[in-house]
């Protein structure tokens, strides 16, 4: 059961309470007896400090790869189009399909 702080109207004292949540139930002053006692707002006992907490925290952190600056400035450098090689002419056979075609003449 959570506890409340309550303070008593007659001789401000301050104490706390066991009680079920939703309870409305209003505890007497050990003090005084005085049923006129007014339930204080408190700051949650428990404090997150530190990693660990949130869902990002838990997972261990992947290895990021280190960049070559050297090789940064020489992509950058070097031109971006390609050299291709020239293919075979419109009705020439490619190195492949004249392979091929010796292989079946045997």
């Amino acid at each position: 059961m959570p506890t409340f702080d309550f303070k008593c109207t007659g001789c401000s004292a301050v104490f706390e309470f066991h009680r079920p949540f939703g309870s409305t139930k209003k505890p007497a002053c050990p003090e005084c007896a005085c049923k006129d006692v007014q339930k204080l707002i408190a700051p949650p006992s428990i404090q997150f400090k530190g990693e660990g907490f949130y869902k990002t925290d838990s997972r261990k952190e992947a290895e990021k790869p280190v960049k070559d600056t050297k090789s940064d400035k020489a992509a950058q450098t070097a031109p971006t189009a390609e050299k291709k090689e020239p293919g075979p002419k419109p009705g020439e056979k490619t190195q492949k399909e004249q392979k091929d075609s010796k292989e079946k003449a045997k």
